[in-house]
C-alpha cells in the first residue's frame, strides 16, 4: 500500500487490507535472507578464543550528532571480483587466467585514478560503473578490498586443520546475510548493531516518535535492538490511512457510518488483551505515520538517479533525511536499510550482473547528487554489503558461493579516491595463501574493522565499541590513535 490520500469511499475498500498489513508490519524482526543457492559447510567450529582485546567495562556510549548512515544490501552475494577489477599488467593477466570466460576485456574497464595504498596496483571498474568511476575520481568514494565477516584472523592451514573458529554457516546465504547485519559471526542473532545504537541514542521512545531507524525493506536484524526497532516505510513514504471529506455524495451516509466503526475500534475499551494488543498496534502505526507524512510532504527532489526499485528507494531516503528536524531528530542520528535482492549468480552471470551493477549506478550517482542538492551531503556515509563475495572459478556461466568479496563506502565524510585493506591475489591453489579451494578467499579485512569506524564517525566513543563487535580486538586495538582502516576523513 502506497502513501496516498484517501476519500472515505476508498476507505471502505482497503481499511481492512491497512489493518492486516500494519499488523504484519508491527511484528518483531525476523532472520530474512536470499534462499537461492546451495549453502556450502565449513568445517566445524572449534570453541570461540577471547578476543585480544576483551570488551571494556560499562555501557556503550554513543553522543548525538546530526549524521545518517545508509546500508545498501546487495542480497545473494555480489561477484565484486568483476566489479573492481586489477588492471596493471602482470595482476589483470593473473585475473584472466583465473576467471577465464568470466573475465571483463581490459579495454571495456573504467579506469580509476592511481591509489596511494596497494603496492602500485592500478584498478579498473566494470564497464556498467561510469558513473561510480567519476565518484571515484571525484574523491566521493572509496573501495574495501576483501572484507567479509570474521570470528578472528585465519590462514589457510588453520582453515583446513579447523584449528580456528570460522562464522557459523560460512557460505551459506541465511547465515552470512545476518553476520553482515551484526558482525557477530560466532551467534546466530536477531539483533543487529544499528539497533544496539538505537537503544542508546533513544532509549526512551515516545510510540509516536519516529524510530531513529529507517527501513525501506521492512523488517531486519541489523536495526533491530533490545528496545528498538525499525519504521518501515516504503519507496512512496510512509505506510498509513489518511481521510478526505469528498466522497461521493450518495455514497456518504455508508462511509460516515464505515468510519466511525474504525474510529470506535480505535477507542476499543474491550477486555481483550489481543484486542488491545492489536488496536494499540494501529494506533501506533498510525500516528507515526501521519507524523512522518507531514514532515516529508514538502520536500521535492530533482532526481536523477534512474526509475529502478533501488533508485526510488534511495530518493525517498533523501527526502527522509532532510526531514530530519520536522520528525524530531534535529542533531541527531538516523539510519536506512536499503535492500536489492538479485545476487546470487550461478548463471548467467556476465548478462544479470551488467545489467544490476548498472542500476546501482545510476541510484549511487543520483543519490550523492541529490545529497548535495539538499545540502546534507556532509552528514551522510553510503556503504554497501553483500552476503559474501564469489568464487573466482567459474561453474560454467556463472559463479558460486565464496567468503571475501570487494565492498565500497561513499560521502563526503570519506577519504575517496582510495582502494582500503588488502587486495588479495587472484591466482588459485598452493600458490595463493588465500585460496581455501575453488577460488573461495579467506578475507583480509573483516567486518569489525568497517564498522567500527563508521561507528566512530557516528558518535560511538572507541573505548566502548567491544559493546557492539565483542570480537573487534581479534583485529583492532581500540587504544590506538590510529582509525582501524583509515577511509574516513576525520
Amino acid at each position: 500500500m502506497s502513501n496516498k490520500n484517501y476519500t472515505r469511499r476508498q476507505f471502505l475498500h482497503t481499511s481492512t487490507v491497512f489493518m492486516v498489513g500494519t499488523t504484519a508490519m508491527l511484528t518483531g524482526c525476523g532472520g530474512g535472507g536470499s534462499s537461492a543457492g546451495t549453502p556450502v559447510t565449513p568445517p566445524v567450529n572449534p570453541p570461540v578464543n577471547p578476543p585480544v582485546n576483551p570488551p571494556v567495562a560499562g555501557p556503550l556510549k554513543v553522543a548525538k550528532q546530526a549524521k545518517s548512515l545508509v546500508f545498501i544490501m546487495l542480497d545473494g552475494g555480489n561477484d565484486s571480483f568483476n566489479m573492481l577489477v586489477p588492471r596493471t599488467a602482470a595482476d589483470y593477466a593473473q585475473y584472466q587466467a583465473t576467471r577465464g570466460a568470466l573475465s571483463i576485456d581490459k579495454s571495456k574497464l573504467h579506469n580509476l585514478n592511481d591509489v596511494s595504498n596497494q603496492q602500485g596496483k592500478q584498478f579498473g571498474l566494470h564497464p556498467a560503473l561510469p558513473k561510480t568511476q567519476k565518484l571515484f575520481n571525484d574523491k566521493k568514494l572509496s573501495f574495501i578490498a576483501n572484507v567479509g565477516p570474521m570470528v578472528e584472523r585465519v590462514t589457510k592451514a588453520e582453515y583446513r586443520a579447523n584449528s580456528k573458529p570460522l562464522p557459523l554457516g560460512l557460505m551459506s546465504h541465511s547465515d552470512q546475510f545476518k553476520h553482515w547485519q551484526t558482525s557477530r559471526p560466532s551467534e546466530r542473532l536477531n539483533s543487529g548493531w544499528f539497533g544496539s545504537i538505537a537503544d542508546v541514542v533513544q532509549p526512551n521512545k515516545a510510540n509516536d516518535d519516529i524510530s531513529m531507524n529507517i527501513s525501506l525493506a521492512g523488517s531486519n536484524i541489523m536495526q533491530n535492538g533490545v528496545k528498538s526497532r525499525e519504521y518501515a516505510i516504503t519507496k512512496s513514504g510512509s505506510v498509513g490511512l489518511s481521510v478526505k471529506d469528498n466522497a461521493n455524495p450518495a455514497l456518504k451516509d455508508l462511509n460516515d457510518v464505515l468510519l466511525k466503526g474504525f474510529n470506535d475500534m480505535l477507542e476499543s475499551t474491550s477486555g481483550s488483551s489481543f484486542d488491545k494488543t492489536y488496536v494499540n498496534g494501529v494506533k501506533y502505526s498510525q500516528a507515526q505515520f501521519e507524523k512522518f507524512e507531514e514532515a516529508t510532504k514538502t520536500i521535492t527532489v530533482d532526481w536523477k538517479g534512474g526509475d529502478s526499485e533501488l533508485a526510488q528507494q534511495l530518493e525517498m531516503v533523501a527526502k527522509t533525511i532532510k526531514a530530519r528536524a520536522a520528525l524530531g531528530m534535529a542533531g541527531q542520528q538516523q539510519t536506512f536499510f536499503v535492500r536489492y535482492i538479485g545476487w546470487d549468480h550461478h548463471s548467467e552471470l556476465l548478462k544479470t550482473h551488467n545489467k544490476m551493477l548498472g542500476i546501482v549506478d545510476d541510484a549511487l550517482s543520483g543519490f550523492q547528487q541529490a545529497l548535495d542538492d539538499l545540502g546534507v551531503a556532509d552528514e551522510v556515509v553510503t556503504f554497501t554489503g553483500s552476503d559474501f563475495g564469489r568464487s573466482l572459478t567459474s561453474n560454467g556461466n556463472g559463479t558460486d558461493h565464496g567468503w571475501g568479496g570487494n565492498t565500497l563506502v561513499m560521502g563526503n565524510a570519506v577519504k575517496g579516491g582510495e582502494v582500503f585493506g588488502q587486495y588479495p591475489a587472484l591466482n588459485l591453489g598452493d600458490a595463493n595463501e588465500l585460496d581455501v579451494g575453488g577460488g573461495v578467499l579467506i578475507p583480509t579485512t573483516s567486518t569489525d574493522e568497517v564498522y567500527a569506524e563508521l561507528a566512530m564517525w557516528f558518535g560511538a566513543e572507541k573505548a566502548t565499541l567491544p559493546k557492539l563487535f565483542p570480537n573487534l580486538g581479534n583485529f583492532y586495538n581500540v587504544t590506538s590513535s590510529d582509525k582501524p582502516l583509515g577511509f574516513i576523513k576525520s
